[in-house]
């Protein structure tokens, strides 16, 4: 199991940082709170991770966090997804808190 999230954890995080519903979910997190999403929310998931997210039946959470390991421009947003069964799996994105 722990393969299919780090085949696919890249992917969640970009795909699930632009797409409009579950970016505003996340911007409107305080820090230390998460969300969860997976396969159970499959109306829901971006096209681009929605079958192999079902099919392996994948959940992952989605945190703010204040800073990473990673490097972004100042001013962005880090977005944390980490998968909701391995937590040494995660991965982040720089979000411009402008774009809706």
């Amino acid at each position: 199991m722990k393969k299919y999230y780090e085949y696919i954890i890249s992917d969640v995080a970009m795909e699930i940082s632009i797409d409009k519903f579950w970016r505003k979910q996340i911007l409107e997190l305080k820090i230390g709170e998460k969300i969860k999403f997976g396969y159970e929310d499959a109306d829901l998931l971006p096209k681009y991770i929605k079958n192999y997210v079902l099919k392996n039946k994948l959940s992952f959470y989605a945190e703010i966090v204040e800073a990473c390991e990673e490097e972004f421009d100042d001013g962005l947003v880090i977005f944390k997804f980490t998968s909701a069964e391995f937590s040494d799996i995660f991965a982040f994105s720089g979000n411009n808190p402008d774009i809706k």
